[in-house]
């Protein structure tokens, strides 16, 4: 389908969708036929039938056979709970609980999804229903403790366009990116470990690392990449076990490691023994195809990738890629663990990843990832706020407020304007060092409301 055909898709949608929320045609009433719609609008039977598809994906109409289609009886939705958020101890916890919470008309600036909208020509309830027509037999055993064969083939055939160069063997499914790192930790790290970060540093995984009491030494993040002079440093110096990092959207400055910078992290671990933990949630965003575990055998690389950011945060699988005795051995713990992830939610993944709707969701995925980041990078600047680097395929963006330092007052006041704020200090465990400094999601500040909530808080502040 090409992108006028998506468009011409997506405007008989909204009309029909508009139609239906406005009570036009009522609950089970029957909508116009297939073959009306196509006189009325003057398009094709094909673009037809794809809107209708949206609509039922969604819930709002339901068809039946040699009858046609009538709406949805309408669910009551529940009113969100009230702004009345604890302020105390404002840490990796307290934003990790505002993460799961939704408040009435209250803005997450810091939030760590993507915009609800850039999903919808991903029609999920159509594809599951699919993988469990197809699957029906084998959901009712555990699977191989690598986890589903076929998704791991598949996985296999797109890391290849990111030089990752692996077998099914080499690859371990998890339930997804967080359960990964957490299954490398418990594996490797112990309370007289050192190991290296970036900073500042993703805040779940600075949190997991604190519960091991190892030794975090943070390696400052700059435009292009880690600082490979101090990196050098501490592999010489401090004999580091561990180097978790990201190549590319980095969580939270949205930078990406310039292909001179691989050549160096990838050439100073190996020699000082270091292996490096390549987190790639963020893979799909972009088209750069430089990671640190292109072209590596795996020796000193562990590669972890997930689905999370790109088809839901509900379908929990992710996956690490290594050195097959390795995988083997981190394959046992995860039964010791978890006895199995879900083959369920992997072969659900598998059959979305072999649709025809993936690769147009991608693509419409990203065009209004670099829409949204133009816009929210606009409204920063009109706002007064210094960016750390500008990205158009990161969903994140680390920004300062000359006027802001994130004190707990001020998060207080923020509150109290309907902004939830991300602190920069949270992301590190030298937190002082980012007092002025804050993680914006881009598809938020993107939109009118962040703006418009943002400058009446400023002006108050000033």
């Amino acid at each position: 389908m090409d992108s006028n055909a998506i468009l011409l898709v997506d405007q008989i949608y909204q009309i029909l969708k508009h139609q239906i929320k406005s009570q036009l045609y009522k609950e089970n009433e029957k909508i116009p036929s297939i073959r009306k719609l196509c006189d009325q609008y003057n398009i094709s039977k094909n673009t037809v039938i794809s809107a209708l598809e949206r609509l039922i994906d969604e819930g709002l109409i339901y068809s039946k056979p040699a009858s046609g289609f009538f709406v949805m009886e309408q669910k009551i939705t529940p009113r969100f709970k009230q702004a009345n958020i604890e302020m105390q101890n404002i840490d990796e916890l307290w934003l990790m609980r505002r993460q799961l919470e939704t408040f009435n008309g209250v803005i997450n600036v810091g939030d760590g999804f993507p915009d609800t909208a850039w999903f919808e020509l991903l029609p999920l309830n159509k594809l599951l229903q699919k993988s469990i027509q197809e699957n029906r037999t084998k959901l009712l055993r555990y699977g191989s403790k690598y986890g589903y064969e076929n998704l791991r083939e598949i996985l296999c055939l797109r890391l290849s366009r990111l030089n990752i160069k692996t077998a099914a063997d080499n690859i371990l499914l998890t339930n997804g990116v967080n359960d990964a790192i957490d299954l490398i930790i418990r594996y490797f790290v112990e309370s007289n470990t050192t190991v290296l970060v970036d900073s500042p540093i993703y805040y779940p995984l600075l949190k997991k690392l604190q519960l091991t009491h190892c030794k975090i030494l943070e390696i400052p993040r700059l435009a292009d990449g880690p600082d490979c002079d101090v990196l050098e440093y501490y592999l010489k110096n401090k004999s580091p076990k561990l180097f978790f990092t990201q190549s590319i959207s980095h969580n939270p400055t949205g930078t990406h490691i310039c292909a001179e910078k691989i050549n160096i992290i990838n050439t100073l671990c190996k020699e000082n023994n270091c292996l490096i933990i390549e987190n790639d949630i963020f893979s799909e965003y972009t088209e750069i195809k430089n990671r640190l575990s292109s072209h590596s055998n795996f020796s000193h690389h562990l590669y972890i990738g997930g689905f999370s950011k790109i088809i839901s945060p509900s379908i929990r699988v992710g996956f690490i890629v290594g050195e097959h005795h390795l995988i083997d051995k981190l394959s046992d713990f995860k039964a010791i663990l978890h006895v199995n992830s879900s083959e369920y939610a992997e072969q659900f993944i598998c059959t979305i990843l072999q649709s025809k709707f993936y690769e147009q969701h991608l693509t419409f995925f990203k065009e209004n990832l670099k829409l949204s980041s133009k816009l929210a990078l606009d409204n920063i600047k009109k706002l007064g706020g210094q960016v750390f680097y500008e990205s158009t395929d990161s969903l994140y963006c680390w920004a300062s407020f000359e006027h802001l330092d994130f004190s707990h007052e001020m998060m207080n006041r923020a509150i109290e304007n309907k902004l939830i704020f991300a602190p920069g200090y949270i992301f590190s465990l030298q937190g002082q060092q980012y007092n002025q400094w804050t993680r914006l999601n881009i598809g938020v500040a993107a939109s009118p409301n962040f703006y418009e909530n943002f400058n009446h808080f400023l002006n108050n502040e000033h």
